[in-house]
C-alpha cells in the first residue's frame, strides 16, 4: 500500500489568470526542504530580537506538528528547513500557525505592517 498524500490549495481553482496554480502536496513519514522568504525581501530578521522571535514559535509548533528539524538556516529575510515530518496532514498547519504568529510578534516589534512571508 503507498503512502498516503494529501493535496492542498489557496483556491478550488486550477488556474488563474491563465496560470496554473502552486499546490502543496503532503506526505506522511517524509523528508521536506521547506524555504520562505518576506515580501519584498524585507529585512524582517535583522536584529536578534525578531530572530528569537522566530525561533521561539519555530521551536513550540515543530513538535506540536510532529515536525523534526534536521537543519535551520535563519538569515535577515529568508529562512530554508530540512526536516522530517511524521504527520504530513500538519505540515500545512504548522506553516500557516507559523508565519501568522511570527509576522504578528515581528510586526508589532518593527512598527510598521508588513504582509506575512
Amino acid at each position: 500500500m503507498g503512502k498516503r498524500t494529501v493535496k492542498s490549495s489557496a483556491s478550488g481553482n486550477v488556474q488563474h489568470k491563465g496560470r496554473h496554480r502552486f499546490e502543496h502536496w503532503y506526505t506522511d513519514n517524509q523528508v521536506y526542504f521547506i524555504t520562505a522568504r518576506c515580501r519584498d525581501r524585507f529585512a524582517a530578521f535583522a536584529s536578534e530580537q525578531t530572530k528569537d522571535i522566530f525561533w521561539d514559535r519555530f521551536a513550540h509548533y515543530a513538535p506540536k506538528c510532529e515536525f523534526t528539524p534536521w537543519v535551520t538556516s535563519l538569515m535577515d529575510n529568508h529562512y530554508h528547513i530540512l526536516g522530517y515530518c511524521r504527520a504530513g496532514r500538519m505540515l500545512g498547519e504548522m506553516m500557516r500557525q507559523l508565519h501568522g504568529s511570527v509576522a504578528k510578534l515581528v510586526n508589532d516589534i518593527l512598527g510598521q505592517r508588513r504582509v506575512p512571508f
